[in-house]
């Protein structure tokens, strides 16, 4: 069958199974069986796509054995690219909120509940639509969000995925200022002059947001790299937390 690609959803015929376990992590705890679900499998960046173990494929492999061990319907599935911080820029994710809200499922079925949110503050909001619009979020380890014996539970995993990644965010910083300090170049070839990372760096101690200083070389005519017409907030948040500022 084919498999999801970033942008597009996969339909899925429709799949029975004669209930019980899902993909070795033992038996569900949803009291429905039957649910018709929304998959949604998501990675941090495209080399991540791939993985074996944790890719857009494997993901959807784990969610299409436990829909069939546990007699769900696979009603289609959206892969999505995404390490934003800010949950409106998870589109993937906007779009399977929109099928449920539509009625066209009952359910956004993840792996991991990680997988689906970014922290402990967009997993509380987006739980709290699930109640407002009556579906729920399933999981392949028995995640199920409409059991309120698992609120205690399913907070405590949002806490711990959050605190893990700001320990990789934190670890990869340190990585990064130890290479620099050691004399290495990291990332591409620097095409932004440095007078202009100057400026940009004291831009940002006056307090402007990367949107304003890009405003600012706008403003100030400064021409973009790689011939843009504009500067981007992007490529001005690029530059500075390669620089440390951020």
């Amino acid at each position: 069958m084919d498999r999801p690609t970033p942008g597009r959803a996969t339909r899925k015929p429709r799949q029975r199974g004669s209930g019980g376990t899902g993909h070795g992590n033992g038996p569900s705890s949803t009291a429905s069986t039957g649910l018709r679900l929304v998959g949604y499998v998501r990675v941090s960046t495209a080399a991540q796509a791939t993985d074996r173990s944790h890719g857009l494929n494997a993901q959807w492999d784990a969610l299409d054995r436990w829909c069939r061990a546990n007699g769900h319907e696979l009603v289609t599935v959206v892969p999505e690219v995404a390490s934003t911080r800010d949950p409106e820029r998870m589109y993937g994710r906007l779009a399977v909120e929109a099928l449920l809200r539509a009625g066209l499922a009952d359910a956004m079925a993840v792996r991991d509940l990680d997988r689906a949110s970014r922290g402990t503050l967009d997993g509380a909001e987006m739980l709290s639509r699930a109640v407002r619009h009556g579906w729920r979020v399933v999981g392949t380890d028995g995640l199920d969000s409409s059991d309120p014996e698992q609120e205690l539970m399913i907070n405590i995993r949002l806490a711990v995925a959050q605190e893990e990644r700001r320990k990789i965010a934190r670890r990869t910083r340190e990585g990064l200022a130890a290479a620099r300090s050691k004399g290495a170049v990291l990332g591409r070839p620097r095409t932004i002059p440095d007078a202009v990372v100057r400026r940009m760096k004291k831009l940002r101690t006056e307090g402007l947001s990367c949107a304003r200083i890009a405003a600012a070389l706008d403003r100030g005519k400064t021409p973009p790299p790689s011939g843009g017409a504009n500067w981007s907030p992007a490529t001005v948040r690029t530059v500075l937390r390669r620089e440390g500022a951020l």
